[in-house]
Order: C-alpha cells, then sequence, then structure tokens
C-alpha cells in the first residue's frame, strides 16, 4: 500500500511547476545570455510574463496536476506557487500577485491579481474557475484605447486545447468589475462549454 505525506506531494508539485517553467522560460532562469539592453531585459521579462499567464498556469490546470494546482491555491497554500514565480520572475513580479479564492453553488473559483501589465497581451487578472471536474481559464487582458473607443482590457479565455477565445473589448481594468462580469458570464448559458 502506498501512503502519500502531503508534505511530499507538495514538493512534487514545486518540483512539476519548476520544471515546468524552466523548460518555458530559460531566459528568466538564467539559461540565455544576458541581454544587450534595458530594452530586451524588458522585452524577455514581457515574453516570460506572458508564458507564465498564457501557456503555464493553463498548461497546468488542463493537465494531470491541474486538481493538485486549483486546491492548493484554492485553500490558500500559494507558497509553491509563488516559489515558482519568485524563482522565474523575481521577488517584485511575484509580491504584486494577489489570490482570492470563492465558493459559489455551481462552481469555485480562484482570481489571480498580476502586477500592472507592461504591454498587451499581458493579464490584468485571471479566473481558474472549477465546475465538477471540468476547468476554466478566463483572463482580462490589457488593450489599448485605439481611436477613443475606452477601451482598456479584453475578457478573454484559453480552452484545454489551448484555444484563445476573445470575447471582446472592455473599458475597465478593476478586480471587483472583473469579478462581477465573471460571476455574470459564467451563468449565461452561451458561455458554458
Amino acid at each position: 500500500m502506498l501512503i502519500r505525506k502531503p508534505g511530499l506531494i507538495r514538493s512534487g508539485m514545486l518540483l512539476l511547476l519548476a520544471g515546468t517553467l524552466s523548460l518555458t522560460l530559460p531566459s528568466a532562469l538564467g539559461a540565455a545570455a544576458p541581454p544587450a539592453s534595458a530594452a530586451a531585459a524588458s522585452t524577455t521579462m514581457t515574453d516570460d510574463i506572458y508564458t507564465l499567464q498564457h501557456k503555464v498556469i493553463p498548461g497546468i490546470l488542463f493537465s494531470d496536476k491541474g486538481t493538485m494546482l486549483f486546491e492548493d491555491l484554492f485553500s490558500g497554500r500559494t507558497e509553491v506557487f509563488h516559489s515558482m514565480v519568485k524563482g522565474a520572475l523575481g521577488e517584485a513580479y511575484d509580491s504584486g500577485m494577489k489570490f482570492k479564492p470563492e465558493h459559489h453553488p455551481d462552481y469555485d473559483i480562484v482570481l489571480i491579481s498580476f502586477p500592472p501589465p507592461f504591454a498587451e497581451p499581458a493579464c490584468f487578472h485571471s479566473a481558474l474557475v472549477k465546475s465538477g471536474n471540468t476547468f476554466r481559464y478566463i483572463t482580462l487582458e490589457a488593450g489599448n484605447d485605439i481611436g477613443g473607443t475606452r477601451t482598456a482590457s479584453f475578457l478573454c479565455e484559453w480552452t484545454p486545447e489551448s484555444a484563445h477565445r476573445n470575447y471582446g473589448p472592455r473599458s475597465y481594468k478593476e478586480l471587483d468589475a472583473f469579478r462581477s462580469e465573471l460571476l455574470t458570464f459564467l451563468k449565461n448559458p452561451a458561455a458554458k462549454k
């Protein structure tokens, strides 16, 4: 009989997440040569943030480790996640991330707030949504106000098949507005998978 100890499971998750980041964020982990300029460093950091928000988090959420990731973040066990981000993107970026779990009758949510984005399409916030054994990853991505449209962001979603859905421009970037729209969005039958 195999007995699993919670500490070993969490350590395994840390190794999985760190390994995932080391494969996807090599520049942030020092595998690449240092950038030649501040602009190159900014571009590398922007690319690494994009990778974390749009590839790593949904990649883990939609993998066989998704339940473990969700349950850890939902229960407030964020140390492993913070260690992963701090190691890849630095203390300043990591310290700007906030998590807010919420229970609702038909689903549970973990809201993640990121430091303010440098550029489009980095995220202001994202939501990991669990309904039964199904996950969704919904994002509020930075947008540009082109032509006086008052666009501040875009409501989007990544699917388990790595498809990106864009639900259109929004005029807000605050967590409360994202949460409010998210709750309405999740009740809409057309928004259900």
